[in-house]
């Protein structure tokens, strides 16, 4: 067997697990990230073709540890949020006073890259892929895992960045609340005939909103959006057996008004939409971050950025307790990372949550009050400004 002593442990590849490797990486932690897939191979990784939005919070977290500089440049500035009640004649403006974009758009595969070559620069990190976890074992010093390979590590603290169908959760049996929607998402990659001008669009359909997000084109006159369509569940599985001809007339149709004609599009990918919130955040020596802990409606498009702060006040907690010489994966260290976050959390699940039911109400008292929302918050723009600083996550 073969045998492995490391600080910490992050199970889970995705972006969550890769991110807070990264930042540890850098801060000299020894650590040891495992995926079940082969997460560094060039075509697992160009098979997502999702993006990414960074708020400026997050921003600024990653230019703290160092990531932004290897980012930036293949990133696309949003420097306004057109927001659409059914149409354009009920709507909101958000935008910055100053010239700071609201936040950024990456590719996936773009950011996964340059983070697995950030992790694999330092001398401290470890990347273990194509292993499956087969025991989980903790007693009052520390976590170990082994795995089919017959490989075994031992830890002070177990990261778990593994999703919302995390397996450490369901190894611990972590009880949650979830809320399932009759919705899912369409989700595609395009090129238009208008400028976007850094736009970011949300448009509020009957069924659900239609959000499309700018892209980064390296061509003269080339126009790139991402759309993440919100639909009932059984219309989305309809639209997917269309032809592509008559899909993209339907999205055209849509988005015509504010980036013009399709030109062309990639492959359509489909994600059923559901809500959930562990009771807590943590078990015996486990912190749980991102989508293993929660993931909210995408509705306000703040479910990644909500895990990065998740990152963010656990690794302050395991700097303060080294400084300090205290066990990285102590019972206090836990709490008071899921002290920190719970209330967030819960406050994010809970507005996604309600939005979603106010948008989707049919009710001509509710269309009336939420049109004349709409006009009111347009018109006063120390609660926009107040919106977005809330939707940068600057002061989170």
């Amino acid at each position: 067997m073969l045998k492995n002593n490391t600080d910490i442990i992050i199970v889970g590849g995705g972006l969550s697990g890769l991110c807070i490797a990264a930042m540890l990486g850098k801060l000299k932690f020894n650590i040891i990230l495992i995926d079940k897939q082969k997460i560094t191979k060039n075509n697992i990784i160009h098979k997502d073709t999702r993006t990414v939005a960074i708020s400026l919070g997050t921003k600024q977290l990653f230019q703290e540890h160092g990531l932004w500089s290897e980012i930036s440049n293949d990133t696309q500035p949003i420097k306004k949020i057109h927001v659409l009640n059914r149409d354009s004649t009920s709507k909101i403006l958000f935008k910055k006073n100053n010239k700071d974009p609201m936040g950024y758009i990456i590719k996936h595969d773009s950011f996964k890259r340059k983070l697995i070559k950030k992790i694999k620069n330092y001398k401290n990190s470890v990347i273990m892929e194509n292993e499956t976890i087969n025991k989980i074992d903790s007693d009052l010093n520390n976590i170990s895992i082994s795995t089919k390979n017959n490989i075994f590590i031992k830890s002070k603290l177990l990261i778990a960045a593994d999703g919302k169908n995390s397996f450490i959760r369901n190894f611990y049996n972590l009880p949650s609340y979830k809320i399932r929607y009759d919705q899912s998402a369409l989700v595609v990659n395009f090129q238009h005939s208008k400028n976007h001008k850094n736009t970011a669009f949300e448009i509020f359909l009957p069924n659900g909103p239609l959000a499309t997000l700018p892209m980064k084109s390296n061509k003269k006159n080339i126009y790139k959006s991402s759309m993440i369509w919100s639909e009932k569940t059984s219309i989305v599985r309809d639209l997917n057996q269309l032809n592509s001809n008559y899909l993209k007339d339907i999205i055209e149709e849509k988005i015509y008004p504010y980036l013009g004609k399709i030109k062309n599009f990639d492959t359509f990918k489909i994600f059923d939409l559901n809500a959930h919130m562990c009771r807590k955040f943590f078990f015996k020596r486990v912190a749980l971050i991102g989508d293993s802990a929660h993931s909210i409606h995408p509705i306000a498009g703040q479910g990644w950025n909500l895990g990065v702060r998740d990152i963010k006040y656990l690794i302050e907690s395991l700097n303060e307790y080294r400084s300090l010489g205290l066990d990285l994966g102590s019972l206090e260290l836990l709490k008071n990372y899921n002290d920190n976050r719970f209330t967030d959390v819960s406050s994010m699940l809970f507005i996604t949550h309600s939005l979603n039911k106010i948008f989707l109400s049919k009710s001509k008292f509710v269309n009336s009050l939420r049109s004349l929302g709409f006009d009111y918050i347009n018109s006063r723009k120390k609660i926009t400004n107040s919106l977005v600083n809330y939707a940068m996550g600057v002061n989170l």
